[in-house]
């Protein structure tokens, strides 16, 4: 029970864009599907380049059926697009935004996903002073004003925002993409999974912020958050069920694993249908272990000298983490 809306916009009345349509036709397409192939998310979009425009009405609309019977379900909606501060807070501006009518307002936004139902609400906005969204109605002009004031959020648990700036900051676009969007899609295609392949919007955001320097945009991430939604499982790190056969190696997550000459072995390329020794199969294997980064050796010498030596290989305070979970079966 995931679903989502994906909204991009380029063509305004005035001051048009350029990548918003890209980024969500992109952002689409990785939700839509994990790396393997698997269904994912339930993506409806909305782009400026296929009728009907994306006018407040329609948009307002759109997110009427995203929260409708939403319990039980994992709720995302992503917006690429031009975003404004007023003096009630910032909105998400539609096709036909007036003078004094821009859009969507971030605070009904925040409102939808406060008092849905839905098991979890996940909020992507691309667009200038998208990190309004979550601000407590009635700061939000004296935070613009003295922006050295602290702003003050009030989300409902499983709810997240995660924006491409501050609520005073302007977003940038490079290279027919957002700026915050480009990384994005990088981070759901495999940058920012766990070693299980698992992406979720900690990951994201620590991916995305750490692309950004202190002279641009900063990515703002707002949560109440008790259980992290996978956005997507991209290519794991390492096969889940090597994880699952670490207490069979290691004794205990601080037991080293000493290896011998007969580790290494003879006929080395193993020819194709041979699976070697089983001194061989443990070599290998701790190979792969090796690198995922959750074991290592005294000065990090490579495992064929260690076995040369008969030395021991250790688990990594990683592979230790893994070793517990493993241990526990919740892997």
């Amino acid at each position: 029970m995931k679903r989502a809306i994906v909204v991009g916009i380029d063509d305004y009345q005035t001051a048009p864009l350029q990548g918003c349509v890209a980024d969500a036709e992109a952002l689409k397409d990785l939700l839509a599907t994990n790396a393997d192939g698997g269904p994912n998310w339930r993506v409806e979009l909305l782009t400026s380049a296929r009728a009907p425009r994306i006018t407040r009405d329609r948009l307002r609309g759109a997110l009427a059926q995203l929260f409708a019977n939403a319990r039980d379900s994992d709720l995302l909606f992503y917006f690429a697009g031009h975003g404004i501060q007023t003096a009630w807070g910032a909105d998400l501006v539609t096709q036909d935004a007036t003078r004094h009518s821009f859009g969507v307002s971030m605070n009904d936004l925040i409102t939808l996903a406060n008092d849905s139902p839905a098991r979890s609400v996940t909020l992507l906005l691309d667009c200038c002073f998208g990190g309004d969204a979550g601000n407590s109605p009635g700061h939000q002009a004296a935070a613009v004003a003295e922006t050295f004031r602290l702003n003050r959020s009030t989300l409902r648990e499983n709810v997240t925002v995660l924006a491409a700036s501050r609520a005073t900051e302007a977003s940038e676009e490079v290279d027919g993409h957002g700026a915050f969007t480009r990384v994005l899609l990088d981070g759901l295609a495999g940058g920012a999974t766990d070693h299980l392949g698992n992406v979720t919007a900690l990951s994201l955001y620590s991916f995305t912020s750490a692309a950004f320097d202190a002279f641009q945009q900063r990515p703002t991430l707002k949560t109440h958050m008790t259980e992290p939604v996978v956005l997507r499982i991209g290519p794991p790190w390492v096969d889940a069920e090597l994880l699952r056969q670490l207490p069979a190696h290691f004794r205990t997550a601080d037991s080293p694993v000493w290896l011998s000459p007969a580790h290494e072995g003879e006929g080395r390329p193993l020819p194709p249908g041979n699976p070697g020794t089983r001194e061989q199969q443990q070599f290998d294997y701790l190979g792969r272990l090796r690198n995922a980064n959750l074991v290592t050796t005294d000065g990090r010498r490579d495992h064929y000298w260690v076995a040369m030596d008969s030395g021991a290989v250790y688990l990594t305070p990683l592979g230790r983490y893994f070793w517990n979970l493993a241990k526990r079966r919740v892997l």
